[in-house]
């Protein structure tokens, strides 16, 4: 349950009120910013990682654990927030209307506790909370950055990574540093780190493996993870995305198997699309990583598109996959995934993506005229 007071907004409204209200919502209208997606994350992510490899950096990759985030908003660091932005007046009454004056209770068949009012958090499942959420978090990033540590925030995801030479002795103490300033911000803003959670994952080399020494989160040291889940994806030490590719053929086969069993009850049309649920997407969720991995390794995942392509067509297991992904309209894996890439390409060279993914593309500018210039290859 919740109880909130509500702020009617007048034609009489002074202008300057109107304008703010008009630039907040067009900033609210983009609170789910278009484009951007844990693929487009994650895609950065593993870019910098793989150009730092090749460099023949280390790179640890943090990944913060930040306790029920969303539930300990504290609504007058947000709302100082807000007022630092420049909104103001009836703008701001408005802010503090939606997130104050709300209360939970536990209803347990026809019994209910008594309400308790609600005097931190965002409510999730509102199209503002992103929003807010986002702008409480944002001088997270600061913070980090002015280490020389680079981050990716996603909602209540956080991840920083530092890249340094293999034999680097000022390595620990600037991430520690870091670590420590990232621990003090969160205290100051009520909110809460777990380090019991938190992963860290070392990205090098084999040769380099061994750095010997390990970070320090509030007193708790982070073990070195052989691998770790980023935004639903199993990162390992080399990005070589086996255990990625081991989990997704894993499930995979699982829930074919499951679906086998709603064949006879099933017409094909409607047992195509639990296919497309179950199956399909599994395999299409950030497949532009996939591109440039062995093929050994991405065998695997072709191995479960055909299975699943013989399986909607009735072929036998000795039928040709060419001939049933053309009859399902289905590209095989290694194209799907280069042709994810080029969509993302054309996204971000186009102001339809994020311009972190713009930044790393450099257009080809030949030295002479050609005839295809024209044509956006």
């Amino acid at each position: 349950m919740k109880e909130q007071s509500h702020i009617h907004l007048s034609a009489a409204a002074p202008t300057q009120d109107i304008a703010q209200i008009e630039r907040f919502l067009l900033v609210v209208g983009r609170g789910f910013r278009p484009g951007f997606s844990t693929k487009t994350a994650l895609v950065a992510l593993v870019d910098d990682l793989r150009r730092e490899l090749d460099r023949g950096s280390v790179t640890l990759l943090v990944l913060l654990d930040i306790s029920v985030a969303f539930d300990i908003i504290d609504h007058g660091i947000l709302l100082g927030r807000l007022s630092g932005m420049g909104l103001g007046g009836i703008v701001l009454q408005w802010l503090q209307s939606f997130l104050e004056g709300r209360s939970q209770m536990v209803k347990l068949g026809d019994t209910c506790s008594d309400p308790w009012p609600l005097s931190c958090g965002v409510p999730q499942g509102s199209i503002l909370s992103p929003m807010l959420f986002n702008i409480y978090m944002k001088s997270l990033g600061e913070v980090i950055r002015s280490f020389g540590v680079r981050c990716h925030l996603y909602a209540d995801d956080t991840q920083l990574y530092y890249s340094f030479p293999p034999k680097s002795k000022e390595a620990p103490r600037i991430l520690d540093q870091c670590l420590a300033a990232v621990l003090a911000w969160m205290r100051a803003n009520k909110l809460r780190l777990n380090p019991d959670k938190t992963e860290v994952l070392q990205v090098s080399r084999k040769s380099d493996r061994g750095i010997g020494w390990q970070p320090v989160l509030d007193g708790v040291t982070l073990p070195l993870k052989a691998q770790v889940r980023s935004l639903g994806v199993l990162l390992d030490s080399g990005l070589t995305l086996e255990a990625q590719v081991l989990a997704v053929a894993g499930r995979v086969f699982a829930q074919l198997k499951l679906v086998r069993q709603l064949r006879p009850y099933l017409e094909k049309s409607d047992l195509t699309m639990v296919v497309h649920v179950l199956v399909t997407s599994r395999l299409d969720y950030c497949n532009a990583l996939y591109v440039g991995l062995p093929l050994k390794t991405v065998r695997k995942l072709q191995l479960v598109q055909r299975t699943a392509a013989r399986f909607l067509t009735g072929a036998n297991y000795r039928a040709r996959s060419t001939p049933l992904s053309k009859e399902l309209h289905w590209l095989p894996l290694t194209f799907q995934a280069q042709f994810k890439v080029q969509v993302l390409t054309y996204k971000a060279l186009n102001g339809l993506g994020p311009a972190y993914l713009r930044d790393r593309i450099s257009p080809y500018e030949p030295a002479r005229s050609l005839c295809s210039l024209g044509e956006a290859l």
